[in-house]
């Protein structure tokens, strides 16, 4: 939005006065678009952290099963879990990448 604003405030054609005065307000807007933008990240990582830990509590409970268990859908369950893991993980290394400010990933 602030590259756009940028770029039509270029193409206006404005003295260089008023051009400086809208640059600094640009890019203070732009900083804090920037930290609201970092801050939401920051909390989608902090939810799948707090995800991650919610089913680990679930996963512990694969000390409880034996291998002569007789419901063997009890290790599928286990399984889907460290999947569900693994999608928390890479969501949140995809928000801490954003909080961070490196791109738009």
């Amino acid at each position: 939005m602030v590259e756009r604003l940028r770029r039509g405030l270029d193409e206006a054609e404005l003295d260089c006065a008023c051009r400086e005065v809208a640059n600094v307000m640009l890019d203070q807007v732009g900083r804090e678009e920037d930290l609201v933008r970092r801050r939401g990240a920051l909390a989608d990582a902090i939810a799948m952290r707090d995800g991650i830990v919610a089913v680990l509590e679930l996963i512990g409970e694969l000390d409880d099963i034996s291998l002569d268990e007789p419901d063997r859908s009890a290790f599928h369950e286990v399984a889907s879990l460290f999947q569900h893991v693994a999608k928390l993980a890479a969501s949140g290394e995809i928000a801490a990448t954003r909080a961070a400010g490196k791109g738009d990933a």
